[in-house]
């Protein structure tokens, strides 16, 4: 799986192989900051008191592990991944001893990107190769990089997971101490917070999960679903907004420009034979 930088600085290895490594690392940090969003959230709801924890400049503790993590992804990657001898003779025809392997993956890029891999900086997993005497050589130092992505990716779904089911728990437990209306925003925010967990599931785990262990197996993946996070990284931070705007009533109303009648404000039977408004208050 190789992965460069298209731009004027794709020849300049020593600065696009940087940049590879930077935004796969971009990738990781936003993952982990959705993570550090569920676990705020689960502060505010479960542990409302040690909130004050992450008043004024300590809120910048919580982006302390994410920051961390995207740190550590781009050193590694830069380390481990950048152009290296055995890669670099992976797409040169006859290098290898699996040199029709070799002509048609130079192919295909030659003829999909019009580019010659040899010539751009880029990162690439490459699993396992053939020796010049033919013998399958295991990559096992890829493989232990494979195991960063998809470790924080692991970790930072499961994090949204635990966080949310008892974020869950915790609204349940109090529904009979609530009022009508509290009842109500609790289950907006828990449709919008299910459907804030499905959807990177779908557009950032799942794509760039594929994309990294599907290779291992010497399954190909076609060009249009492998450019599909670059897209979703994109994307999603918008719909991660949309879903609050659309769940939460009062957000959809502000947006759409709907009047809403105040729940305090409530018209009441008659007096007299006159009907009378009078202001309640909620």
């Amino acid at each position: 799986m190789y992965l460069y930088v298209d731009s004027f600085l794709k020849y300049e290895k020593s600065v696009s192989s940087p940049l590879a490594c930077a935004y796969c690392a971009s990738f990781g940090l936003c993952v982990s900051l959705l993570a550090t969003h569920f676990v705020y959230r689960y502060f505010a709801v479960c542990r409302a008191n040690d909130l004050r924890h992450f008043d004024g400049w300590n809120l910048l503790k919580i982006y302390v592990i994410p920051a961390s993590l995207a740190t550590v992804w781009f050193w590694a990657y830069l380390f481990i991944l950048t152009p290296s001898d055995v890669k670099n003779d992976f797409v040169r025809l006859g290098s290898l001893a699996n040199s029709k392997m070799s002509f048609l993956f130079r192919k295909e890029i030659q003829s999909i990107y019009n580019e010659d891999i040899g010539k751009v900086g880029y990162i690439a997993f490459l699993y396992y190769y053939p020796d010049k005497s033919g013998n399958l050589v295991i990559n096992w130092i890829d493989f232990v990089s494979c195991c960063i992505p998809c470790g924080v990716m692991q970790t930072c779904f499961m994090t949204m997971i635990v966080c949310g089911w008892k974020t869950y728990q915790k609204m349940r437990n109090l529904k009979q101490s609530m009022s009508k209306r509290t009842k109500d925003l609790n289950s907006q925010l828990f449709k919008a917070l299910v459907l804030q967990t499905l959807v990177p599931m779908c557009t950032m785990f799942a794509p760039v999960g594929s994309l990294l262990i599907l290779p291992m197996f010497s399954i190909g993946v076609p060009p249009i679903f492998a450019n599909i996070p670059s897209f979703y990284a994109c994307l999603y931070p918008a719909l991660d907004a949309t879903i609050a705007i659309f769940m939460i009533r009062d957000f959809r109303d502000t947006v759409l420009c709907r009047k809403r009648v105040h729940p305090s404000l409530i018209s009441t039977s008659t007096a007299s034979g006159k009907h009378v408004s009078s202001h309640i208050s909620g």
